[in-house]
This record gives structure tokens, C-alpha cells and sequence, in this order.
């Protein structure tokens, strides 16, 4: 008996298959997702030196451009070797790259330590403040002859504080043993850390050496399995996702560099107490839209707060006009409109992935959504115009959908 293979069927048979099997695997990930965290936890750490080598490369990757693509050949007129080329721009790169953190960490952190010095005697001098005060009260409470309700209030509250001292000390040893384990595991993880990093600057030259041989490789490989129409679909996505991250990713570091710059120049010309600290807090995170510039002025102002009241209501006052200057027209000068996503959509994502991941989630949520908001508009495009449907919105508005 002669078996008659259908190609067609075959093929939906297939697609079936691979639909079954991605559902099961994403069911049995939710129903099981404490192992499923931990075997990405454990897949992530194997790979946190390519992932680091990843990250290192693209943020390179635009200096890298200027100098293969632009500056050396109009130094040399096209007469360097592409290989020699190459070498020298990855050479001035990290040349680059290692000075600029060089002199930030000789500028910065002796200013930063001595904020951070200055900012805990403030508060142990806050301290010594509040004793003097409650003792006062307490003299004058003692001074009174007949037992007071404060008194009484004040008494339960000593004796409950005494107790918890006295139970602290009672487990003095096992926090002190749990510490040392601590800090053993913490000192673990960042020598863990700095030998991926720099496992992951290795990784990073060999993939900013080897480019657009790699790049060439994963196109070979998409025209093998996919046909045409799908082929074009994945390029547009990644070429989309690209775009997404070298905008959003450069310009925020761009723009959080600018405003903790500009921070620092009105705080010194104001005479601002910790202008270099409170200005790193400002550029590092204004990289999060929206929420960043909030978190860093009001961290701002508390930090001044403590030295001086008044100096934190006029640094209120300065940094909402720096985020007023930031949002409407440095920022987006910057940026160019490079998300591609509503406002609406990024405050969700902020909020979505930082309820999710925490601080680390409000700095990648944007871009993350941003290439997923992406992917779904492709796809959709994609089977409306297989449907023989309009990909314009305009075309589903409200008023001329029936079903609305």
C-alpha cells in the first residue's frame, strides 16, 4: 500500500504540533513557576558573561560605528584595511570607554563618599537632637508629682524597647552568625560578578570584532527555515527591536548624563549642599520615563532636608524646572520619538515590569514593551494582510466599526 503524502497537510500538522507543545510549555512554566524561575535563574548565571559581552557590545556599538564608519575613513580616505579598521576603532573604544569611567570613579566617588560621611553625622547630630529633647521630657515629666497618662504611655514603651534590647542580645550570636554567612555569600556574588564582567568585556571585543560575520550567520539561518513572507516579518521585528533599544537605551544614558550634569551646575551655582551625590542619584535614574526625576528629587530633597529646610524647599523649586527643561524639549531632542509606544503604554510598563522586577524592571520595562508592542502591531499587520484586511487603525475606528 502506497502511503500519499500531502505536503499541505503535513505542514498544518506541524504548525499544530509546535502550537500544542509551546502551550504546554508555557502552561506547565505557570504551574510549576518557582522551578522555572529557578532553572532561568540557573541558565542566566551560566550565561551572564555572554549576556554581559551582549550588553557591553551594544552600548560600544555606536562609538564603534562612528569611528569604523565615519572617522577613520575620511582620516585615512578609504585607504585602511576593513580588518585594520576594525582593530583600531575597538582599540579607541575601550580606550575610551575605560578612561571616561576612570575619570568619573577619581572625580565622583571621593565626592560622593565624603557626601554620603557628611550626610550620617547629619543624621547622628539629628539623633543626639532627638535625645536631648526626649530627655528634656522626661525630666519634666519626673518633675511632676502625680503619675501622668504620658508618663504611663512613655513607661510601657521603655520597658517593651528594653525587653526587645534584651531579647536582641539574647540573639546577638545567631545574627551575628547569619551575618558573617551574609556577608560571605555577598562578597561570593560580586567577585562572581566582576570575573563575569569581565569574562563579558572578552566576549564584548569578539563580538564587536566579528559583527557582521555573525550578523550574516543568524540571516543565513533565517532564509533556511522560513519562507519569504516569514523571513521578512523577522527582519522587520528585529530590525524594529534594534531601532527600539539603540534609541531608547542611548538616548536615556545620553539624557540621564545631561540632566545629572545640569544638576550639578545649577547645585554648585546655588550653593547646594552634596551637589556631586545628589546629581549622580539624578542621572542614574532619570534613565526610568516619568517616575525617575520624581524618585531622584524627592531623594534630593530628604538628603538636604536633614542639613537644612529651607535649602531643600528652593532645590524643590530647581529641580522642577530642570524636569520641566528635561521633559519639553531636552529630552525630546534627545530621544526623537524613539519608543514608539502611547504614554499611556509606558506607564504601564514602568508600573507592570517594576511591580515584577522590582527597581531593575523600571529601567527595562520601557524598551521591553516597547519591542513586544512591536511585535504584536507586525503580527497583526502580517495576518490582516494574508486576510486581504487594511493594516491602517484609521480603517477600525469607532465610528465606522458596526460592532462599537
Amino acid at each position: 500500500m502506497k502511503f500519499d503524502f500531502n505536503r499541505q497537510y503535513t505542514t498544518i500538522a506541524i504548525y499544530a504540533l509546535a502550537v500544542f507543545v509551546l502551550t504546554f510549555l508555557i502552561a506547565a512554566a505557570f504551574l510549576n513557576i518557582g522551578i522555572f524561575f529557578g532553572w532561568l535563574r540557573s541558565t542566566i548565571g551560566f550565561a551572564r558573561p555572554f549576556v554581559f559581552g551582549l550588553a557591553i557590545a551594544f552600548l560600544l556599538n555606536p562609538m564603534l560605528r562612528l569611528f569604523d564608519d565615519r572617522l577613520l575613513p575620511r582620516l585615512f580616505k578609504n585607504k585602511l584595511k576593513r580588518s585594520h579598521s576594525r582593530a583600531i576603532s575597538i582599540i579607541l573604544t575601550y580606550v575610551i570607554a575605560f578612561t571616561l569611567i576612570a575619570l568619573f570613579i577619581a572625580l565622583a566617588f571621593p565626592q560622593i563618599i565624603a557626601s554620603v560621611g557628611s550626610l550620617v553625622d547629619n543624621i547622628s547630630a539629628y539623633v543626639g537632637v532627638l535625645e536631648d529633647m526626649y530627655n528634656q521630657v522626661m525630666s519634666y515629666i519626673r518633675s511632676v508629682d502625680q503619675e501622668t497618662a504620658v508618663e504611663i504611655l512613655i513607661s510601657n514603651v521603655l520597658a517593651r524597647l528594653v525587653d526587645a534590647f534584651d531579647n536582641l542580645l539574647d540573639r546577638a550570636s545567631d545574627y551575628v552568625t547569619t551575618l558573617v554567612g551574609h556577608v560571605f555569600s555577598a562578597t561570593q556574588h560580586i567577585t562572581s560578578t566582576i570575573f563575569n564582567f569581565f569574562l563579558g568585556i572578552v566576549v564584548s571585543i569578539y563580538l564587536l570584532a566579528s559583527r557582521e560575520k555573525l550578523l550574516a550567520q543568524l540571516n543565513k539561518i533565517m532564509r533556511a527555515i522560513c519562507s519569504d513572507r516569514i523571513y521578512k516579518l523577522v527582519i522587520d521585528i528585529a530590525t524594529d527591536s534594534a531601532r527600539i533599544l539603540n534609541g531608547f537605551v542611548v538616548g536615556r544614558i545620553i539624557d540621564g548624563i545631561c540632566v545629572g550634569i545640569l544638576c550639578f551646575i545649577g547645585m554648585s551655582i546655588f550653593r547646594f549642599p552634596y551637589a556631586v551625590f545628589i546629581s549622580v542619584i539624578m542621572g542614574i535614574v532619570n534613565i526610568i520615563p516619568f517616575f525617575g526625576s520624581i524618585f531622584g528629587g524627592i531623594a534630593g530633597f530628604f538628603i538636604i532636608y536633614i542639613e537644612s529646610p529651607i535649602q531643600a524647599l528652593w532645590f524643590a523649586v530647581f529641580i522642577l524646572l530642570l524636569q520641566q527643561f528635561d521633559g519639553n524639549y531636552m529630552g525630546p531632542k534627545i530621544m526623537g520619538g524613539s519608543i514608539g509606544i502611547p504614554t499611556v503604554w509606558v506607564l504601564f510598563s514602568i508600573l507592570f515590569f517594576g511591580a515584577m522586577w522590582g527597581i531593575p524592571g523600571m529601567f527595562v520595562g520601557v524598551p521591553l514593551f516597547a519591542i513586544i508592542y512591536s511585535l504584536v502591531k507586525r503580527i497583526v499587520a502580517f495576518l490582516l494582510e494574508r486576510k486581504g484586511q487594511s493594516t491602517d487603525t484609521k480603517d477600525y475606528d469607532s465610528e465606522k466599526n458596526p460592532l462599537s
